[in-house]
Protein backbone atom coordinates (compact mmCIF):
# COMPACT_ATOMS: atom_id res chain seq x y z
CA UNK A 1 0.00 0.00 0.00
CA UNK A 2 2.82 2.37 0.92
CA UNK A 3 4.63 1.65 -2.35
CA UNK A 4 1.45 2.51 -4.28
CA UNK A 5 1.14 5.78 -2.32
CA UNK A 6 4.75 6.68 -3.00
CA UNK A 7 4.35 5.95 -6.72
CA UNK A 8 1.17 8.06 -6.98
CA UNK A 9 2.78 10.86 -4.98
CA UNK A 10 5.90 10.79 -7.17
CA UNK A 11 3.75 10.92 -10.31
CA UNK A 12 1.51 13.72 -9.02
CA UNK A 13 4.50 15.85 -7.93
CA UNK A 14 6.40 15.25 -11.18
CA UNK A 15 3.51 16.46 -13.39
CA UNK A 16 2.94 19.66 -11.35
CA UNK A 17 5.71 21.70 -13.10
CA UNK A 18 4.29 20.67 -16.49
CA UNK A 19 1.32 22.98 -15.83
CA UNK A 20 3.72 25.91 -16.19
CA UNK A 21 5.56 27.32 -19.19
CA UNK A 22 6.89 26.05 -21.55
CA UNK A 23 4.66 22.93 -21.39
CA UNK A 24 1.52 24.78 -20.21
CA UNK A 25 -0.70 21.75 -19.59
CA UNK A 26 -2.67 23.76 -17.07
CA UNK A 27 -5.13 20.99 -16.17
CA UNK A 28 -2.23 18.96 -14.71
CA UNK A 29 -2.11 21.30 -11.72
CA UNK A 30 -5.64 20.19 -10.77
CA UNK A 31 -4.77 16.50 -11.19
CA UNK A 32 -1.53 16.86 -9.23
CA UNK A 33 -3.17 18.65 -6.30
CA UNK A 34 -6.25 16.39 -6.25
CA UNK A 35 -4.15 13.19 -6.09
CA UNK A 36 -1.90 14.74 -3.43
CA UNK A 37 -4.86 15.71 -1.23
CA UNK A 38 -6.47 12.27 -1.59
CA UNK A 39 -3.23 10.61 -0.45
CA UNK A 40 -2.97 12.92 2.57
CA UNK A 41 -6.58 12.37 3.64
CA UNK A 42 -6.00 8.61 3.59
CA UNK A 43 -2.85 8.80 5.77
CA UNK A 44 -2.17 9.42 9.43
CA UNK A 45 -0.43 12.62 10.49
CA UNK A 46 3.09 11.21 10.64
CA UNK A 47 2.77 9.65 7.19
CA UNK A 48 1.15 12.80 5.76
CA UNK A 49 4.07 14.92 6.92
CA UNK A 50 6.51 12.59 5.14
CA UNK A 51 4.36 12.52 2.01
CA UNK A 52 4.11 16.33 1.97
CA UNK A 53 7.86 16.74 2.22
CA UNK A 54 8.43 14.14 -0.51
CA UNK A 55 5.85 15.84 -2.75
CA UNK A 56 7.63 19.19 -2.39
CA UNK A 57 11.03 17.63 -3.01
CA UNK A 58 10.01 15.89 -6.26
CA UNK A 59 8.05 18.95 -7.43
CA UNK A 60 11.06 21.24 -7.14
CA UNK A 61 13.57 18.60 -8.22
CA UNK A 62 11.71 18.37 -11.54
CA UNK A 63 10.71 22.03 -11.79
CA UNK A 64 13.88 23.91 -10.82
CA UNK A 65 16.73 21.46 -11.38
CA UNK A 66 18.16 24.15 -13.69
CA UNK A 67 19.57 25.77 -10.52
CA UNK A 68 22.29 23.11 -10.57
CA UNK A 69 23.24 24.01 -14.15
CA UNK A 70 23.91 27.64 -13.26
CA UNK A 71 25.83 26.85 -10.07
CA UNK A 72 27.97 24.15 -11.69
CA UNK A 73 28.60 25.60 -15.15
CA UNK A 74 29.33 29.13 -13.98
CA UNK A 75 30.51 28.52 -10.42
CA UNK A 76 33.83 26.87 -11.04
CA UNK A 77 32.48 23.44 -12.07
CA UNK A 78 32.86 22.05 -8.55
CA UNK A 79 30.53 19.05 -8.62
CA UNK A 80 30.42 18.45 -4.86
CA UNK A 81 29.55 22.01 -3.83
CA UNK A 82 27.10 22.43 -6.74
CA UNK A 83 25.19 19.24 -5.85
CA UNK A 84 25.23 20.09 -2.14
CA UNK A 85 23.95 23.66 -2.60
CA UNK A 86 21.25 22.48 -5.03
CA UNK A 87 20.12 19.78 -2.57
CA UNK A 88 20.05 22.24 0.35
CA UNK A 89 18.04 24.62 -1.80
CA UNK A 90 15.46 22.00 -2.87
CA UNK A 91 15.24 20.47 0.62
CA UNK A 92 14.53 23.94 2.07
CA UNK A 93 11.73 24.49 -0.45
CA UNK A 94 10.33 21.01 0.24
CA UNK A 95 10.25 21.69 3.99
CA UNK A 96 7.65 24.43 3.45
CA UNK A 97 5.12 21.71 2.51
CA UNK A 98 5.34 20.04 5.95
CA UNK A 99 2.57 22.17 7.60
CA UNK A 100 0.14 20.90 4.95
CA UNK A 101 0.72 17.29 6.00
CA UNK A 102 0.54 18.21 9.69
CA UNK A 103 -3.01 19.55 9.40
CA UNK A 104 -4.34 17.64 6.38
CA UNK A 105 -4.66 13.92 7.09
CA UNK A 106 -7.30 11.33 7.99
CA UNK A 107 -7.91 13.04 11.36
CA UNK A 108 -9.42 16.06 9.58
CA UNK A 109 -13.15 15.99 10.34
CA UNK A 110 -14.70 19.00 8.65
CA UNK A 111 -17.32 19.54 5.97
CA UNK A 112 -16.09 19.52 2.35
CA UNK A 113 -16.34 23.32 2.17
CA UNK A 114 -14.47 23.97 5.43
CA UNK A 115 -11.84 21.37 4.59
CA UNK A 116 -11.27 22.90 1.16
CA UNK A 117 -10.89 26.39 2.62
CA UNK A 118 -8.40 25.14 5.21
CA UNK A 119 -6.34 23.22 2.64
CA UNK A 120 -6.25 26.28 0.35
CA UNK A 121 -5.27 28.58 3.20
CA UNK A 122 -2.39 26.33 4.24
CA UNK A 123 -1.17 25.94 0.67
CA UNK A 124 -1.13 29.69 -0.05
CA UNK A 125 0.45 30.44 3.35
CA UNK A 126 3.25 28.01 2.50
CA UNK A 127 3.66 29.63 -0.92
CA UNK A 128 3.92 33.05 0.70
CA UNK A 129 6.54 31.84 3.18
CA UNK A 130 8.49 30.16 0.37
CA UNK A 131 8.38 33.39 -1.66
CA UNK A 132 9.88 35.46 1.15
CA UNK A 133 12.01 33.17 3.34
CA UNK A 134 15.78 33.88 3.09
CA UNK A 135 15.20 36.32 0.24
CA UNK A 136 12.43 34.19 -1.23
CA UNK A 137 11.88 32.03 -4.26
CA UNK A 138 8.44 32.77 -5.79
CA UNK A 139 8.72 30.08 -8.46
CA UNK A 140 6.05 27.54 -9.49
CA UNK A 141 3.37 29.50 -7.61
CA UNK A 142 0.13 27.69 -8.49
CA UNK A 143 -1.68 30.86 -9.56
CA UNK A 144 1.00 31.58 -12.19
CA UNK A 145 0.05 28.42 -14.09
CA UNK A 146 -3.51 29.67 -14.62
CA UNK A 147 -2.88 32.73 -16.77
CA UNK A 148 -5.20 32.90 -19.81
CA UNK A 149 -7.83 30.66 -18.26
CA UNK A 150 -11.11 31.41 -16.48
CA UNK A 151 -9.20 33.48 -13.92
CA UNK A 152 -7.90 36.35 -16.08
CA UNK A 153 -10.34 38.89 -14.62
CA UNK A 154 -9.25 37.98 -11.09
CA UNK A 155 -5.52 38.66 -11.51
CA UNK A 156 -5.87 42.49 -11.64
CA UNK A 157 -8.35 42.44 -8.73
CA UNK A 158 -6.79 40.13 -6.15
CA UNK A 159 -3.57 38.79 -7.67
CA UNK A 160 -2.04 35.38 -8.30
CA UNK A 161 -2.22 34.16 -4.69
CA UNK A 162 -6.01 34.55 -4.78
CA UNK A 163 -6.18 32.69 -8.11
CA UNK A 164 -4.11 29.92 -6.55
CA UNK A 165 -6.45 29.87 -3.55
CA UNK A 166 -9.44 29.19 -5.82
CA UNK A 167 -7.57 26.50 -7.76
CA UNK A 168 -6.78 24.66 -4.50
CA UNK A 169 -10.39 25.05 -3.29
CA UNK A 170 -11.74 23.46 -6.47
CA UNK A 171 -9.13 20.67 -6.50
CA UNK A 172 -9.45 19.76 -2.83
CA UNK A 173 -13.26 19.95 -2.90
CA UNK A 174 -13.22 17.44 -5.76
CA UNK A 175 -10.82 15.17 -3.82
CA UNK A 176 -12.99 15.23 -0.70
CA UNK A 177 -16.25 14.37 -2.46
CA UNK A 178 -14.49 11.46 -4.17
CA UNK A 179 -13.11 10.08 -0.89
CA UNK A 180 -16.35 10.49 1.04
CA UNK A 181 -18.57 9.17 -1.78
CA UNK A 182 -20.85 12.15 -1.35
CA UNK A 183 -24.01 12.53 -3.40
CA UNK A 184 -24.30 14.37 -6.69
CA UNK A 185 -25.35 17.70 -5.11
CA UNK A 186 -21.68 18.34 -4.28
CA UNK A 187 -20.66 17.77 -7.90
CA UNK A 188 -23.37 20.21 -8.91
CA UNK A 189 -21.95 22.77 -6.47
CA UNK A 190 -18.50 22.26 -7.99
CA UNK A 191 -19.90 22.70 -11.51
CA UNK A 192 -21.79 25.87 -10.54
CA UNK A 193 -18.63 27.36 -8.99
CA UNK A 194 -16.58 26.66 -12.13
CA UNK A 195 -19.38 27.99 -14.39
CA UNK A 196 -19.59 31.19 -12.33
CA UNK A 197 -15.85 31.77 -12.72
CA UNK A 198 -16.18 31.20 -16.46
CA UNK A 199 -19.04 33.71 -16.80
CA UNK A 200 -17.23 36.38 -14.75
CA UNK A 201 -14.21 36.01 -17.00
CA UNK A 202 -16.34 36.79 -20.07
CA UNK A 203 -17.02 40.33 -18.80
CA UNK A 204 -14.37 42.78 -20.11
CA UNK A 205 -13.00 44.85 -17.22
CA UNK A 206 -10.48 47.63 -17.89
CA UNK A 207 -8.91 49.21 -14.82
CA UNK A 208 -6.23 51.20 -16.62
CA UNK A 209 -6.30 53.68 -19.50
CA UNK A 210 -4.03 53.68 -22.56
CA UNK A 211 -2.33 56.85 -23.76
CA UNK A 212 -2.94 57.95 -27.34
CA UNK A 213 0.78 58.39 -27.95
CA UNK A 214 2.83 55.31 -28.76
CA UNK A 215 6.53 54.79 -28.14
CA UNK A 216 8.75 53.13 -30.73
CA UNK A 217 11.53 50.93 -29.43
CA UNK A 218 14.34 48.55 -30.33
CA UNK A 219 15.25 45.73 -27.94
CA UNK A 220 18.68 44.25 -28.61
CA UNK A 221 19.11 40.52 -27.92
CA UNK A 222 22.80 39.91 -28.67
CA UNK A 223 22.68 36.29 -27.44
CA UNK A 224 26.07 36.35 -25.69
CA UNK A 225 26.74 32.91 -24.21
CA UNK A 226 27.16 33.13 -20.45
CA UNK A 227 30.44 31.24 -20.64
CA UNK A 228 31.89 34.04 -22.82
CA UNK A 229 30.27 37.03 -21.15
CA UNK A 230 32.93 37.54 -18.46
CA UNK A 231 35.94 36.67 -20.60
CA UNK A 232 37.85 39.95 -20.36
CA UNK A 233 39.54 39.33 -23.72
CA UNK A 234 36.08 39.55 -25.35
CA UNK A 235 34.75 42.62 -23.52
CA UNK A 236 35.43 45.10 -26.33
CA UNK A 237 33.95 42.73 -28.94
CA UNK A 238 30.77 42.37 -26.88
CA UNK A 239 30.43 46.14 -26.47
CA UNK A 240 31.01 46.64 -30.21
CA UNK A 241 28.38 44.00 -31.04
CA UNK A 242 25.70 45.83 -29.04
CA UNK A 243 26.62 49.14 -30.64
CA UNK A 244 26.62 47.65 -34.15
CA UNK A 245 23.21 46.01 -33.62
CA UNK A 246 21.83 49.35 -32.39
CA UNK A 247 23.20 51.61 -35.15
CA UNK A 248 20.30 51.39 -37.59
CA UNK A 249 17.77 51.99 -34.80
CA UNK A 250 19.08 55.34 -33.59
CA UNK A 251 15.78 56.97 -34.57
CA UNK A 252 13.81 54.98 -31.96
CA UNK A 253 12.50 56.52 -28.74
CA UNK A 254 13.98 53.67 -26.70
CA UNK A 255 16.97 51.44 -27.42
CA UNK A 256 17.11 48.72 -24.79
CA UNK A 257 20.06 46.45 -23.99
CA UNK A 258 19.60 43.61 -21.46
CA UNK A 259 20.84 43.12 -17.91
CA UNK A 260 24.63 43.58 -17.53
CA UNK A 261 24.96 43.99 -21.30
CA UNK A 262 28.24 45.84 -20.67
CA UNK A 263 30.21 43.05 -18.93
CA UNK A 264 32.69 45.15 -16.98
CA UNK A 265 32.73 47.12 -13.77
CA UNK A 266 32.05 50.79 -14.49
CA UNK A 267 33.43 53.19 -11.90
CA UNK A 268 33.82 56.36 -13.96
CA UNK A 269 31.46 57.59 -16.63
CA UNK A 270 33.93 58.11 -19.46
CA UNK A 271 32.67 55.17 -21.54
CA UNK A 272 29.01 55.98 -20.80
CA UNK A 273 29.47 59.61 -21.85
CA UNK A 274 31.05 58.50 -25.09
CA UNK A 275 28.24 56.01 -25.68
CA UNK A 276 25.64 58.69 -25.04
CA UNK A 277 26.95 60.81 -27.92
CA UNK A 278 26.00 58.11 -30.44
CA UNK A 279 22.30 58.17 -29.58
CA UNK A 280 21.18 61.80 -29.48
CA UNK A 281 17.59 61.10 -30.49
CA UNK A 282 17.05 58.00 -28.34
CA UNK A 283 17.03 57.04 -24.70
CA UNK A 284 19.64 54.28 -24.48
CA UNK A 285 18.95 51.87 -21.65
CA UNK A 286 21.49 49.25 -20.61
CA UNK A 287 22.27 46.92 -17.76
CA UNK A 288 25.70 47.52 -16.18
CA UNK A 289 27.78 46.65 -13.14
CA UNK A 290 28.17 49.99 -11.38
CA UNK A 291 30.91 50.76 -8.87
CA UNK A 292 29.86 53.59 -6.58
CA UNK A 293 32.98 55.49 -5.55
CA UNK A 294 31.36 57.19 -2.55
CA UNK A 295 30.14 53.98 -0.86
CA UNK A 296 32.74 51.59 -2.32
CA UNK A 297 29.92 49.24 -3.33
CA UNK A 298 29.08 47.33 -6.51
CA UNK A 299 25.52 47.41 -7.86
CA UNK A 300 23.68 45.53 -10.58
CA UNK A 301 22.24 48.59 -12.27
CA UNK A 302 20.42 50.04 -15.24
CA UNK A 303 21.78 53.20 -16.80
CA UNK A 304 19.49 55.59 -18.70
CA UNK A 305 21.49 57.67 -21.17
CA UNK A 306 20.08 60.84 -22.70
CA UNK A 307 21.02 64.46 -21.97
CA UNK A 308 21.61 63.40 -18.38
CA UNK A 309 22.60 60.07 -16.90
CA UNK A 310 20.29 58.28 -14.47
CA UNK A 311 20.76 54.98 -12.62
CA UNK A 312 18.54 52.35 -11.11
CA UNK A 313 20.15 49.84 -8.71
CA UNK A 314 18.68 46.37 -8.27
CA UNK A 315 16.82 46.07 -4.96
CA UNK A 316 16.11 42.33 -4.69
CA UNK A 317 19.20 40.21 -5.28
CA UNK A 318 19.42 36.55 -6.34
CA UNK A 319 20.69 34.22 -3.58
CA UNK A 320 24.03 32.54 -4.48
CA UNK A 321 24.09 34.36 -7.84
CA UNK A 322 24.53 37.93 -6.57
CA UNK A 323 25.10 37.44 -2.87
CA UNK A 324 25.70 34.55 -0.47
CA UNK A 325 22.87 34.19 2.09
CA UNK A 326 23.88 33.26 5.65
CA UNK A 327 27.42 34.10 4.57
CA UNK A 328 29.12 33.22 7.87
CA UNK A 329 27.36 29.85 8.05
CA UNK A 330 28.17 28.63 4.53
CA UNK A 331 31.33 30.66 3.88
CA UNK A 332 33.58 27.55 3.49
CA UNK A 333 31.18 26.16 0.90
CA UNK A 334 30.93 29.48 -0.91
CA UNK A 335 34.73 29.59 -1.31
CA UNK A 336 34.51 26.51 -3.50
CA UNK A 337 32.37 28.43 -5.98
CA UNK A 338 33.63 31.03 -8.40
CA UNK A 339 30.47 32.83 -9.51
CA UNK A 340 31.33 36.11 -11.32
CA UNK A 341 30.08 39.28 -9.60
CA UNK A 342 28.57 37.41 -6.64
CA UNK A 343 29.17 40.16 -4.07
CA UNK A 344 26.61 42.70 -5.22
CA UNK A 345 25.07 45.29 -2.89
CA UNK A 346 21.35 45.87 -2.58
CA UNK A 347 19.94 49.07 -4.06
CA UNK A 348 17.93 51.65 -2.13
CA UNK A 349 14.39 50.36 -1.52
CA UNK A 350 12.91 53.81 -2.14
CA UNK A 351 13.85 53.98 -5.83
CA UNK A 352 10.77 54.37 -7.96
CA UNK A 353 10.75 55.42 -11.62
CA UNK A 354 12.69 57.15 -14.37
CA UNK A 355 11.05 60.11 -16.10
CA UNK A 356 11.37 60.31 -19.89
CA UNK A 357 9.45 62.82 -21.98
CA UNK A 358 5.91 62.80 -20.54
CA UNK A 359 5.81 59.26 -19.16
CA UNK A 360 7.40 57.13 -16.44
CA UNK A 361 9.54 54.04 -16.84
CA UNK A 362 9.28 51.56 -13.96
CA UNK A 363 12.50 49.50 -14.04
CA UNK A 364 12.95 45.96 -12.72
CA UNK A 365 16.05 43.81 -13.10
CA UNK A 366 15.71 40.07 -13.71
CA UNK A 367 14.40 38.33 -10.56
CA UNK A 368 12.65 41.50 -9.36
CA UNK A 369 9.77 40.87 -11.79
CA UNK A 370 8.69 38.06 -9.44
CA UNK A 371 7.91 40.61 -6.70
CA UNK A 372 4.85 42.79 -7.43
CA UNK A 373 5.50 44.89 -4.33
CA UNK A 374 8.55 46.36 -6.11
CA UNK A 375 6.32 47.99 -8.72
CA UNK A 376 5.37 51.51 -7.62
CA UNK A 377 3.22 52.94 -10.40
CA UNK A 378 1.84 56.48 -10.30
CA UNK A 379 -1.91 56.36 -10.88
CA UNK A 380 -2.07 59.86 -12.38
CA UNK A 381 0.79 59.57 -14.85
CA UNK A 382 1.29 57.37 -17.91
CA UNK A 383 4.02 54.78 -17.70
CA UNK A 384 5.31 51.34 -18.66
CA UNK A 385 7.23 48.56 -16.92
CA UNK A 386 10.74 47.75 -18.12
CA UNK A 387 12.33 44.38 -17.27
CA UNK A 388 16.00 43.73 -18.08
CA UNK A 389 17.21 40.17 -17.57
CA UNK A 390 20.03 37.73 -18.24
CA UNK A 391 18.72 34.16 -18.28
CA UNK A 392 21.89 32.94 -19.96
CA UNK A 393 22.83 31.43 -16.58
CA UNK A 394 20.20 28.72 -17.07
CA UNK A 395 20.91 27.61 -20.63
CA UNK A 396 18.23 25.84 -22.64
CA UNK A 397 16.07 24.89 -19.64
CA UNK A 398 12.58 25.63 -18.31
CA UNK A 399 13.88 28.68 -16.40
CA UNK A 400 13.71 31.36 -19.15
CA UNK A 401 10.17 30.26 -20.07
CA UNK A 402 9.06 30.24 -16.43
CA UNK A 403 10.63 33.67 -15.95
CA UNK A 404 8.76 35.08 -18.95
CA UNK A 405 5.49 33.64 -17.63
CA UNK A 406 6.02 35.48 -14.33
CA UNK A 407 6.45 38.71 -16.32
CA UNK A 408 3.15 37.96 -18.08
CA UNK A 409 1.49 37.64 -14.65
CA UNK A 410 2.82 41.08 -13.64
CA UNK A 411 1.44 42.56 -16.87
CA UNK A 412 -2.09 41.24 -16.26
CA UNK A 413 -2.01 42.12 -12.54
CA UNK A 414 -1.05 45.72 -13.32
CA UNK A 415 -2.83 45.90 -16.71
CA UNK A 416 0.32 47.58 -18.02
CA UNK A 417 2.64 47.01 -20.94
CA UNK A 418 5.94 45.33 -20.14
CA UNK A 419 8.99 45.69 -22.35
CA UNK A 420 11.45 42.87 -21.65
CA UNK A 421 15.07 42.63 -22.81
CA UNK A 422 17.02 39.43 -22.10
CA UNK A 423 20.58 38.58 -23.10
CA UNK A 424 19.91 35.13 -24.59
CA UNK A 425 16.12 35.45 -24.52
CA UNK A 426 13.30 35.55 -24.18
CA UNK A 427 12.95 39.26 -25.08
CA UNK A 428 9.31 40.23 -25.50
CA UNK A 429 6.57 42.84 -25.59
CA UNK A 430 3.77 41.91 -23.21
CA UNK A 431 0.42 43.69 -23.38
CA UNK A 432 -1.89 44.51 -20.43
CA UNK A 433 -3.80 41.22 -20.85
CA UNK A 434 -0.59 39.28 -20.28
CA UNK A 435 -0.39 38.18 -23.90
CA UNK A 436 2.88 38.37 -25.83
CA UNK A 437 2.64 40.74 -28.79
CA UNK A 438 6.06 39.86 -30.15
CA UNK A 439 9.24 38.12 -28.98
CA UNK A 440 12.69 36.84 -29.94
CA UNK A 441 13.05 33.09 -29.28
CA UNK A 442 15.46 31.69 -26.72
CA UNK A 443 19.13 31.44 -27.75
CA UNK A 444 18.66 33.48 -30.93
CA UNK A 445 20.24 36.79 -31.88
CA UNK A 446 17.94 39.58 -33.01
CA UNK A 447 16.40 43.01 -32.64
CA UNK A 448 12.81 43.38 -31.50
CA UNK A 449 11.18 46.56 -32.83
CA UNK A 450 7.69 47.99 -32.68
CA UNK A 451 5.41 50.38 -30.82
CA UNK A 452 4.25 50.22 -27.24
CA UNK A 453 1.69 52.24 -25.26
CA UNK A 454 1.80 53.59 -21.75
CA UNK A 455 -1.03 53.30 -19.22
CA UNK A 456 -2.24 55.13 -16.15
CA UNK A 457 -4.58 54.43 -13.19
CA UNK A 458 -4.26 51.42 -10.91
CA UNK A 459 -5.84 47.98 -10.75
CA UNK A 460 -7.37 47.01 -7.38
CA UNK A 461 -4.47 44.60 -6.88
CA UNK A 462 -1.96 47.44 -7.22
CA UNK A 463 -3.88 49.38 -4.56
CA UNK A 464 -4.39 46.61 -1.99
CA UNK A 465 -1.72 44.08 -2.95
CA UNK A 466 -1.87 40.66 -1.32
CA UNK A 467 -3.30 41.94 1.98
CA UNK A 468 -6.92 40.79 1.36
CA UNK A 469 -6.00 37.18 0.56
CA UNK A 470 -3.38 37.03 3.32
CA UNK A 471 -5.87 38.32 5.89
CA UNK A 472 -8.39 35.72 4.72
CA UNK A 473 -6.06 32.72 4.84
CA UNK A 474 -4.50 33.58 8.20
CA UNK A 475 -7.98 34.14 9.67
CA UNK A 476 -9.09 30.71 8.43
CA UNK A 477 -5.93 29.05 9.77
CA UNK A 478 -6.30 30.82 13.12
CA UNK A 479 -9.93 29.67 13.44
CA UNK A 480 -8.93 26.08 12.69
CA UNK A 481 -6.07 26.13 15.24
CA UNK A 482 -8.46 27.63 17.83
CA UNK A 483 -11.02 24.86 17.15
CA UNK A 484 -8.21 22.26 17.10
CA UNK A 485 -6.98 23.30 20.58
CA UNK A 486 -10.49 23.70 22.01
CA UNK A 487 -11.45 20.16 20.98
CA UNK A 488 -8.15 18.64 21.99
Amino acid sequence: MLNKKVFLLFLSAAIYPLAFSPINLKFLSYISISVFIILLLRSNRKESIRLSFFYGFILYFVGVSWVFNSIYNFGGENLFSSVLITLIFILTLAATFIPIGFFINKSLKLSPTKSSLLISSLWIACEFIRSNLFGGFPWLIIGHSQIHTIFDNFFPILGSYFVGFIVIVLSSFFSIILIQNLNKKYFIQLFVAAATLFIINLIPIHWTKHSNENINFAVIQANIHQGLKFDTSLTEKIKYKYQKMSEQHSDKDLIVWPETAIPELIGNHQYLNKLKENYNESLLISGIFRFDLSSNKIFNSIVFLKESMQFYDKRHLVPFGEYIPLKDFIKPLGKLLDVPMSDISEGNRNQSFIKFKNYNIYPLICYEIAYPDLIYTNKDEYGLILNLSNDGWFGDSFAPHQHLQIAQIRAIETQSYILRAANTGISAVINPTGKINNFIPLNEEGVLTGNIFTTKFLTPYMVFGDYPILMLIFLLIFLHIYRFKRNG
